[in-house]
């Protein structure tokens, strides 16, 4: 058994192409012994994004704290997501997620360990973005 406190589990800046502002808590991981399911918590700070992708698994989303966009690419809509939503993202299926200026949000996603095979498909070519003092300085006002 594990049992912690989030706020006991360091944040990783999420690194994939296109990212912006975004951090990840990697709450139950396999080296914790989970051999079906991973827990994550996802921070958009302002401004932040996920840009649109798309995977070969599906996964749960349950907004914490705050609002953001869903962004559904193949659909051309946008979704706005606040505390208390729950999201299904069926397998390969494209999707993001977008803050804006005044917004910022917090988000747990169980996945599964085992990812047939372990390909993400991102629809952005620039790198990622985060910018410690911009964050903190935007969460202040």
């Amino acid at each position: 058994m594990k049992h912690i406190r989030s706020q006991e589990v360091s944040s990783d800046i999420v690194r994939e192409p296109g990212a912006k502002q975004a951090t990840i808590k990697r709450l139950i991981d396999t080296t914790d012994g989970a051999d079906r399911f991973v827990l994550s918590l996802f921070e958009l700070k302002p401004n932040g994004s996920t840009p649109p992708h798309y995977h070969e698994w599906e996964h749960e989303v349950f907004i914490l704290q705050g609002t953001m966009q869903l962004l559904l690419p193949h659909e051309k809509r946008t979704v706005t997501l606040q505390a208390g939503d729950v999201i299904f993202i069926p397998r390969n299926e494209p999707h993001g997620f977008l803050t804006g200026a005044d917004e910022a949000c917090q988000f747990l996603v169980v996945a599964p360990t085992e990812r047939p095979p372990i390909r993400n498909y991102f629809l952005s070519e620039e790198a990622y973005q985060f910018d410690e003092t911009a964050s903190c300085t935007a969460a202040k006002n």
